[in-house]
């Protein structure tokens, strides 16, 4: 008769194989994030209370075997490429593009130039090998509070779960950034829901405050929790008539 470990009796073995892997901090970061569980308050005090410094250590080769081994997640990917895509932008940007994983699904689906900025050089390292070799995709490390471009840059801006990882500051300064660097559309999947590793933002009704019009609004059906999905995709000033145009300002 076989008998299985206690799930805690694995954890040393995890945390000397993050050890080895990728030195003591991402050891620590491991254990952290596998032992508070119980925790939740304390679990995004020492652990996601920094967006960056949680995605550079959580970001590589572990995060995308665990990712690309979700088929929800998959089937979630595809569902937003194919929404993205029937706008036939000229151009896109995606803001917090990880390892490349929506980047890929655009690509399959638009002949556009596609770039992808993150804050985490990990997850970076693993975009330029899982994107490797597709033409016209670019990514390059930036946050994105501050992008590196000029004003209405590119014809559609696209999040997938990024600025619900940020603190309400940060936030507005992403939104606010996308709103420069957009010209046309901005697209976005962001959770609602509050958890111990996400704020969650309404952020339809953020641009509906901003007087902006949302093409369209709704849950992603293919999402694990659809009832706190959100994809909205707003119409910007860039794009939109004469008078609304001015009126923005």
């Amino acid at each position: 008769m076989s008998v299985e470990a206690p799930a805690m009796s694995i954890l040393p073995v995890r945390a000397w194989r993050a050890l080895s892997a990728r030195g003591p901090r991402y050891a620590w970061h491991k254990v952290l994030r596998r032992s508070l569980g119980r925790w939740p308050s304390w679990k995004r005090r020492l652990v996601y209370a920094d967006p960056r410094h949680y995605w550079t250590m959580r970001g590589g080769h572990d995060y995308f075997r665990e990712q690309e081994g979700q088929a929800a997640r998959t089937d979630r990917i595809e569902w937003l490429a194919d929404r993205i895509a029937a706008y036939r932008p000229a151009s896109i940007l995606e803001v917090g593009c990880g390892y490349g994983k929506l980047l890929r699904a655009l690509r399959a689906r638009l002949d556009c130039h596609l770039v992808g900025v993150d804050f985490s050089a990990t997850q970076l390292t693993q975009a330029r090998s899982f994107l490797g070799g597709l033409a016209r995709v670019d990514v390059a490390l930036a946050s994105g509070t501050r992008l590196p471009f000029i004003d209405g840059a590119f014809d559609m801006v696209v999040t997938s779960a990024v600025i619900l990882h940020n603190p309400p500051p940060q936030a507005e300064q992403i939104r606010r950034e996308i709103l420069r660097v957009a010209r046309r559309f901005a697209a976005h999947n962001e959770e609602t829901s509050v958890s111990y590793n996400r704020y969650g933002y309404d952020t339809a009704a953020w641009y509906r405050g901003e007087g902006l019009d949302l093409v369209e609004c709704g849950p992603i059906p293919a999402d694990l929790e659809p009832e706190s999905s959100q994809f909205c995709v707003a119409r910007l000033p860039y794009d939109l008539p004469d008078e609304l145009s001015t009126r923005l300002g």
